[in-house]
């Protein structure tokens, strides 16, 4: 069983140009024809000896901008099995208003809301509004730990500046999941050594031949510390990179994880299902 920790389904539905219920109805068809129980979460198929697209357990959708908010409230409270995180991504630096942070904690509240973010510092298209992302991350932060939810944090070539501000930043007892983890092995041993109950996510980034730092970070990583996630509609994984990328492709991403970790897949299937527990609740 799996469930993707991270996508974007409005997004996906958007790049792709398929409706969600058609991605569901084609996932399930692609089970039915591999004699694959869904409710098991596609348990058989994805522990193959080679992967194979299947349907999730289950999915967390990540609305990161406020004009998504009411998307991922509809979608959250019409499936039993997709769930919703709400927070403000670093691009919105600019835009982003005093009724767009009281919009997110009144969202916090919602009970098919499951984390605060994704939120935090991206410096590889935007370095010019730095201050101005230091200054949103510590507010984001101050919100997401006074709603007692999980953290689910963007940290894109900002390293010294986001173990400076985790380091000062109050997190004992706190979740963090740092998500679609694209740094190198020296960012993510720092991120280990912080005082917080940290989960690190790895994306279809994982299988790409120029990622050797993604697999290198990974395999420091303890087995009851990874997440599966997509990301989608992303970044798919190998040997649909450069595609609209979706939840099914989450056994790609397991496959090469459990080999860069040398593990059998199934254990590590295991293992990322109850971290996700742990992380999330579901």
């Amino acid at each position: 069983m799996f469930i993707d920790t991270h996508c974007h389904i409005d997004s996906y539905e958007e790049h792709s140009g398929e409706k969600f219920e058609d991605l569901l109805a084609r996932l399930k068809k692609s089970c039915a024809e591999k004699g694959v129980d869904v409710k098991t979460g596609g348990s058989g198929a994805s522990a193959a000896a080679e992967p194979t697209v299947t349907m999730p357990e289950a999915f967390v959708h990540v609305a990161c901008d406020p004009a998504g908010f009411e998307y991922a409230r509809k979608i959250s409270e019409k499936y039993p099995f997709v769930y919703a995180a709400y927070g403000i991504h670093p691009e919105y630096v600019e835009t982003e208003t005093a009724e767009d942070e009281a919009r997110l904690a009144e969202m916090l509240k919602h009970p098919r809301c499951v984390a605060c973010g994704e939120f935090g510092l991206d410096y590889h298209y935007d370095k010019e509004h730095r201050e101005q992302q230091l200054t949103l991350f510590e507010r984001h932060l101050e919100i997401g730990i006074a709603s007692g939810k999980p953290l689910v944090l963007h940290l894109r070539e900002a390293d010294e500046d986001a173990l400076a501000v985790l380091r000062w930043t109050s997190l004992k007892n706190t979740t963090v999941h740092v998500h679609c983890f694209t740094g190198t092995a020296d960012f993510v041993s720092k991120l280990l050594e912080l005082d917080m109950n940290l989960f690190v996510g790895f994306t279809g980034i994982i299988t790409f031949k120029n990622a050797p730092n993604v697999r290198e970070a990974a395999a420091l990583v303890p087995l009851n510390q990874l997440l599966l996630e997509t990301d989608a509609p992303y970044m798919a994984p190998v040997p649909f990179r450069g595609t609209p990328c979706h939840s099914g492709y989450i056994p790609y991403v397991a496959h090469k994880l459990a080999e860069v970790k040398n593990v059998p897949v199934e254990e590590l299937y295991r293992h990322c299902r109850e971290n996700t527990r742990r992380c999330y609740g579901i």
